[in-house]
């Protein structure tokens, strides 16, 4: 068993299957309405599906605010991690459109007659209901709002290093503007289940994340250089690659600037973005570790992906 997977949250069924969609509880497993999703009709209908879920999700979302109030009702969320608190009850830690992430405490949800048996699901919007000022709020009520597309496969894994990303880059009860809306479009990308694209939905949801924690990358160094590396959280510029320091990687300028633009249509410039992204969050992770990545590397060498 691989223990990585276990910290990132990956279910052990997930490991030993990947292209098998699993739920955050035991003995729960979503089913797609789709009878033959790779068929066009089913790629069609899958499509279909996952738009009119993620218009729904962003119809009327509310803005942020910087204090939490001692009760909520019905705020907008999606569960990233939960695991096993004492013989009947579940800790959640759940992104919400108006509070960042919030820790709730779902007493009683393991029990076979919980009222959030089967319902306390991943990639699946919610709405939530809580009580309480500290920091571990008791879940009153969850409302199922409608399940986006099931991530099967690579898109699965890829969700829960998204999910990763947001639980070690973010501080509970932050106030991070626009990261709800970029979660539910990765979500959205990856219920698509189009590998060709699967690599520029992650880069763009790593950029988003970055700039709603307030790290957007910068241009910094020589303004005309010919390279840039990365460099306390910065994308430096330098002329000669003689002024690298021990560990850092160079990229050519014009890819980079083509990046930067927008254009990740070639696949050269698909793996200076990975790259460059790779480095930055790692930087701004400080020694902290995404395991599901780990998991995800593995899986792109079985595919001999470049």
């Amino acid at each position: 068993m691989n223990n990585d997977a276990v910290e990132a949250g990956v279910p052990e069924r997930v490991v030993r299957r990947s292209t098998r969609s699993t739920n955050l509880l035991r003995g729960f497993e979503p089913r797609s309405s789709l009878d033959s999703p790779s068929s066009l009709g089913g790629v069609l209908e899958r499509r279909r599906a996952a738009e009119a879920q993620m218009a729904e999700v962003f119809q009327g979302l509310p803005e942020p605010v910087d204090v939490i109030p001692a009760r909520v009702s019905g705020e907008l969320g999606f569960i990233l991690h939960a695991w096993d608190w004492s013989e009947t009850s579940l800790l959640l830690d759940v992104l919400t459109v108006r509070y960042g992430r919030v820790f709730l405490v779902a007493r009683g949800a393991r029990r076979a007659s919980s009222q959030y048996r089967g319902l306390l699901t991943a990639f699946c919007p919610l709405r939530f209901s809580w009580s309480g000022a500290k920091e571990a709020k008791m879940l009153t009520r969850a409302e199922w709002q409608g399940t986006m597309v099931p991530l099967t496969g690579e898109a699965l894994l890829s969700g829960f290093y998204v999910n990763e990303l947001v639980l070690k880059l973010t501080v509970r009860e932050e106030r991070h503007p626009g990261l709800f809306e970029a979660y539910v479009r990765i979500i959205h990308d990856l219920a698509l289940g189009e590998r060709d694209t699967m690599g520029q939905a992650l880069r763009r949801f790593e950029m988003a994340i970055l700039k709603a924690t307030g790290w957007a990358p910068t241009l910094t160094g020589e303004p005309d250089a010919p390279f840039y590396t990365v460099r306390a959280g910065e994308i430096l510029g330098i002329k000669e690659k003689t002024q690298l320091q021990e560990g850092e990687s160079v990229w050519a300028a014009n890819q980079v600037r083509a990046w930067l633009s927008g254009d990740m249509t070639k696949t050269t410039i698909q793996r200076v973005a990975r790259d460059m992204l790779r480095a930055l969050i790692e930087y701004h992770l400080d020694g902290k570790h995404i395991h599901s990545r780990r998991i995800l590397t593995e899986l792109n060498r079985l595919h001999k992906v470049p």
